[in-house]
């Protein structure tokens, strides 16, 4: 099975389109869940892209990476979480997608991957600590 690999984009003004709070990607294989944040959202995390070195000291760096999306309707999380589960698992399987990339939600597109999406609410990348 080859890699699929998951874009995400919450700027909205191209040229605003400048650090990691703004775009991501992330190989479908480091999805470590899905789950909601309020009535109208779903974090969806990630292994991080910064490993965390497992020493427990000060310059341990943080265990996940995250995107909150936000949803059409209220209480959907369900739904949207079987369409997305449905569509990663098509395009690791050779499916829908299996040039390898899913531009999940772009909010300067404003395409979402699936029905229920709205937007992208927030991308958090962690950073080592100092």
């Amino acid at each position: 099975m080859k890699e699929v690999y998951l874009y995400f984009r919450t700027q909205a003004t191209l040229g605003d389109d400048d650090d990691s709070a703004q775009s991501c990607m992330f190989p479908l294989s480091n999805l470590m869940g899905m789950h909601p944040t309020a009535d109208d959202t779903l974090a969806i995390h990630f292994l991080p892209q910064i490993r965390n070195n497992g020493d427990g000291q000060a310059n341990d760096f943080t265990n996940n990476d995250k995107v909150i999306v936000t949803l059409s309707a209220v209480n959907t999380h369900k739904d949207v979480i079987a369409a997305l589960s449905r569509l990663f698992a098509g395009a690791a399987n050779g499916g829908i997608h299996a040039d390898g990339f899913i531009d999940v939600v772009d909010d300067n597109a404003g395409t979402q991957a699936v029905a229920g999406i709205a937007g992208l609410s927030t991308i958090s990348i962690g950073a080592a600590f100092a």
